[in-house]
């Protein structure tokens, strides 16, 4: 996983210099990595990573916020922002 500490500003950050498809695998490849780790009972708990389904649940949001453009529910507006000035920097805003 990117986000060692399932920190969302964390995994946003690395985010910056790609482009739109890369940003978008590097955030489903994140979700999916959390979810296994979340969801895999054959892991003890000592290993596990404690992300939670807030963080996946915000990951989802953000595939979807660069897909379509739409602020889901639930997706905080500094998120947002904060992937708003990332794809500023990186010239993939004007895509919607």
């Amino acid at each position: 996983m990117i986000s060692a500490n399932c920190d969302i500003r964390e995994f946003i950050s690395e985010l910056e210099n790609k482009d739109f498809f890369e940003m978008i695998y590097m955030l489903d490849h994140e979700a999916t990595e959390a979810e296994r780790q979340l969801y895999n009972p054959k892991c003890e708990m000592s290993e596990r990573q404690i992300c939670g389904p807030e963080y996946i649940s915000n990951l989802k949001n953000l595939i979807f916020y660069l897909r379509y453009g739409a602020r889901p529910r639930g997706l905080r507006k500094d998120y947002i922002s904060l992937i708003d000035s990332v794809c500023g920097e990186n010239n993939i805003r004007d895509l919607h």
